[in-house]
């Protein structure tokens, strides 16, 4: 009626195998579970980085360069101000964390720290929509900053000439650009302080 020939194994041995391809399949899954969890941090962390080194980025609206008539720039440009404000569906961006290269007429450049505290050649002014208790930050798009660089303590670049053409770099913290051509005017008068739009 039942045929007794044919056995399952039973006992301790089974028993051993069995345990030991439990704790196997366990200890694999951990290792899946934890490596996924792995990745999804470092791609999200990827992602949000990447997205804010794209979308944080400061504008330079108007620049404007001025002769302070201090020092030995007499008919030269040694200030430059820039006017700079958030792009649109940035998040806020601290400008003294900010960086500026700036190349000069003959070619070579600098980096200059946006932190006023690092060096004389930057200060940062309010113009609109900012409170004192902000800082630097630029929160709002209507938030506005008048950013001055003096050429004539940044020993890398000399006051501007006349007919002379510079770049100007705003690089955000978080990596994002903006790039400015700016052209000195043909004529600088050297008898008053005078400002020219760049």
């Amino acid at each position: 009626m039942f045929d007794t020939d044919d056995r399952g194994q039973v006992g301790i041995g089974t028993l051993i195998v069995f345990i030991a391809m439990v704790l196997v399949a366990a200890i694999a899954a951990g290792v899946l579970i934890n490596t996924a969890g792995l990745l999804q941090a470092q791609a999200q962390q990827t992602g949000e980085e990447t997205t804010a080194e794209v979308s944080d980025v400061v504008q330079i609206t108007e620049v404007i360069g001025t002769d302070s008539l201090d020092g030995d720039s007499d008919g030269k440009l040694d200030l430059i101000n820039a006017s700079v404000r958030l792009a649109s569906g940035s998040d806020p961006v601290n400008v003294s964390q900010a960086s500026y290269t700036i190349s000069s007429p003959r070619g070579n450049a600098t980096v200059i720290s946006g932190n006023n505290n690092d060096n004389g050649a930057i200060s940062h002014t309010r113009i609109q929509g900012m409170d004192s208790s902000d800082g630097s930050v630029l929160k709002d798009q209507e938030d506005l900053l008048a950013v001055e660089i003096d050429l004539e303590k940044e020993n890398g670049i000399e006051p501007l000439g006349e007919s002379q053409s510079v770049k100007l770099i705003l690089q955000a913290p978080a990596g994002g650009q903006t790039f400015k051509e700016l052209k000195t005017p043909r004529n600088i008068e050297d008898s008053e302080s005078d400002s020219y739009i760049l």
